[in-house]
């Protein structure tokens, strides 16, 4: 199993590592970018992390 580190974007800025292969969609946003997984979240909607790092960092270390 691989996992690959991020910058969570959060209050506290902890370091979350994320397995590539249960991502299913990356998303960019202002502040932020969306790694969605294939987990579903409590209310059966999708699961994301919101990261610091930059679309196009998160697609270069996920296909890494």
């Amino acid at each position: 199993m691989r996992l690959v580190p991020f910058h969570y974007a959060g209050t506290n800025n902890p370091t979350i590592y994320i397995n590539p292969e249960h991502v299913v969609a990356v998303r960019a946003f202002t502040s932020s970018t969306h790694i969605y997984v294939s987990v579903l979240g409590k209310d059966a909607g999708p699961s994301y992390y919101p990261v610091r790092e930059s679309i196009e960092e998160v697609v270069k270390l996920l296909t890494a």
